[in-house]
C-alpha cells in the first residue's frame, strides 16, 4: 500500500469518525469531553540531577493529570525500578520531542499517547540526526 492511499484510508476514517460523533445527541457529547491540563515540558536533554528522589518528584508534581505537554517529555535518570510512573498516563500529546535514558523502571506505560509533534527534536552531538522520539539504556 503506498504512501497516498494510506493517507486516503486515515483521511476517511477521520471524516467517519467525525461524521459519527456529530450525529450524537449534544448532552452525550458533551458528557464525553474530556479537559485537559497543559504542563510545561522540559529541556534538560540527559542531565544528571543532583537529587534523583527531588526529580522524580518533580517530574510526579509536573505531569500529574497531564493531557498537553507544550514541550518535551524527558524521563532520564529514573534508576529504582519500584518508581511509579502511572502520573503519565493521561499524556495524550507532546509537542516536543519524547526522551527516555538512563531509566531503569520495570514498565513505562504511555496509554493515552496519541501524537508527539516533534517541533523541536533531540539532536546527538555524534551526528547530525534528530529525532522526535529517543529511547536509549
Amino acid at each position: 500500500m503506498n504512501s497516498s492511499h494510506i493517507f486516503i484510508l486515515l483521511v476517511a476514517t477521520f471524516a467517519s469518525f467525525s461524521a459519527s460523533q456529530a450525529l450524537e445527541r449534544p448532552k452525550e457529547r458533551d458528557s464525553n469531553v474530556r479537559h485537559g491540563k497543559i504542563c510545561i515540558g522540559t529541556n534538560g536533554r540527559m542531565s544528571v540531577p543532583s537529587n534523583r528522589e527531588h526529580h522524580y518528584r518533580n517530574l510526579r508534581d509536573r505531569y500529574t493529570n497531564c493531557t498537553y505537554v507544550d514541550g518535551n517529555l524527558e524521563l532520564t535518570w529514573l534508576q529504582d525500578e519500584n518508581l511509579d510512573l502511572s502520573f503519565l498516563e493521561h499524556i495524550r500529546e507532546v509537542t516536543g520531542y519524547v526522551l527516555i535514558s538512563h531509566v531503569d523502571v520495570r514498565r513505562i506505560i504511555l496509554p493515552s499517547l496519541q501524537i508527539v509533534r516533534g517541533r523541536t527534536l533531540f539532536k546527538l552531538t555524534v551526528q547530525d540526526d534528530e529525532f522526535a522520539l529517543i529511547v536509549t539504556l
